[in-house]
């Protein structure tokens, strides 16, 4: 075994926290030792896996379960702020604001990161580490250092910009959302200036190592070894006889049991719909609360269960007997209950329906949302709505558009999703000679 002592640094992130600590799991099952590096406040589920914990701090952003309430400098809460009301502008608006968020966000301190993981290949000598895509800091130390580490992609795979592409512009759109040719243009504007000033410290830091070529693209470098996706290959670009190996492996989550008092809940219903905007989105109440009020009338007798957030108690005048409205909701255990899963185009929540076979209706707001939501309605898996210009007639058709779906799509994904987890992934990297 090639790789016997695995390093993981996570960022403080709650969606991008979690399948890297599935899949670190997973190394540990084929015998590799895991250390797993994150911020303090996710020593506890750190440990509770059994797992060694180192703590580091990666990103002076956090997001620990609820974003908007997580402790952070007042910087990060203005950030945030501008990001949540980008995303009532729309989407261009919205990924312009996280463009220039990134240098801030996502390439923190990197002379003192590099310091920090040098002391830490010197005290534990880590065979391999494993980097989440968005910790732009770490890949650059790591790279620096000339450290052999593997990529996590978490997000959509086109969150890695190809030769041609722009860093967060999507190279296709959903139908639902209509962008204007001058807005796209001033979107790639923007995106040019971000990837040209990330380049910049990339290789400001590089050419210190006399030995490293400077890099064209500071989004483009990935690890020489593999690149792990938790996506599905719907283009066919799994290359594993290449360096670096590119695998696809559909789902990186741990499954959970329902408890009683929720079984009691959902028993009995014919129908059961979710409603989850995932820990950063549900800061919309404004779409959540169109969305209550939309499917209550779509669906009268159906059983509507509704993640809130922050916002659980002012949108707790909806609860109903066939209306649960919790700040936070089991997700992962209810979703093998569900019939239709509607959401934010997160790729956790889009994984965690796939595996399960469930309908789902996508509202992208941001990010690599876009890239999914497209996947989804090509591939026959879904309906897409715009968030911020959607009738209570469209939200109706979308239901009745999954009830057209491709069944035979979904449970060919719903297949590959079972055969491809993170321990999948894990195998065939120990495997490496």
């Amino acid at each position: 075994m090639k790789y016997k002592k695995i390093f993981f640094i996570s960022p403080p992130f709650y969606s991008h926290f979690n399948p890297l600590l599935v899949l670190a799991k997973s190394f540990q099952k084929y015998g590799a030792e895991v250390t797993f590096g994150c911020s303090i406040e996710f020593k506890e589920k750190i440990l509770e896996e059994n797992l060694a914990f180192y703590e580091i701090d990666i990103s002076s952003n956090k997001n620990t379960g609820k974003a908007e309430n997580t402790i952070q400098p007042d910087t990060e809460r203005i950030r945030l702020e501008e990001f949540f009301e980008s995303t009532k502008k729309g989407a261009v608006e919205t990924l312009i604001t996280q463009s220039r968020h990134r240098k801030a966000d996502m390439l923190y301190n990197p002379d003192e990161l590099i310091d920090k993981i040098k002391l830490i290949d010197d005290s534990l000598a880590a065979d391999l580490y494993v980097v989440d895509i968005l910790s732009y800091s770490v890949t650059l130390s790591l790279y620096a250092l000339s450290l052999p580490f593997i990529t996590f992609c978490p997000p959509h795979p086109n969150t890695i910009p190809k030769k041609g592409d722009y860093f967060n512009v999507p190279r296709n759109w959903p139908e639902a959302i209509t962008i204007k040719e001058e807005e796209l243009r001033r979107l790639e504007q923007v995106s040019t200036q971000t990837q040209r000033e990330f380049t910049e410290v990339f290789n400001h830091i590089i050419t210190r190592n006399k030995s490293l070529k400077k890099i064209n693209n500071a989004f483009s470098l990935v690890s020489d070894i593999a690149v792990i996706y938790n996506y599905f290959d719907f283009n066919n670009s799994d290359k594993q006889e290449e360096q670096p190996k590119k695998l696809f492996i559909g789902n990186s989550f741990k499954a959970a049991t329902l408890d009683g008092k929720w079984l009691e809940k959902i028993e009995t219903k014919e129908k059961i719909i979710m409603i989850t905007l995932g820990t950063f989105l549900s800061n919309r109440k404004d779409v959540l609360e169109k969305l209550i009020l939309g499917v209550r009338e779509i669906y009268p007798s159906a059983l509507l269960i509704i993640s809130a957030g922050s916002h659980v108690e002012e949108l707790k005048k909806y609860s109903s007997p066939n209306t649960i409205i919790e700040g936070f909701i089991p997700q992962i255990a209810l979703m093998p209950y569900v019939d239709t899963v509607v959401f934010h185009g997160g790729c956790n929540t889009l994984t965690e329906a796939i595996y399960y076979g469930k309908k789902m209706i996508i509202l992208p707001f941001s990010s690599d949302q876009f890239n999914i939501a497209y996947d989804i309605e090509k591939n026959r898996l879904g309906s897409v709505l715009d968030p911020n210009n959607f009738s209570k007639q469209e939200l109706a058709n979308a239901f009745n558009d999954t009830e057209e779906i491709s069944k035979e799509s979904l449970q060919y994904w719903k297949s590959i999703s079972r055969k491809r987890g993170a321990d999948y992934a894990a195998k065939q990297i120990v495997e490496i000679d």
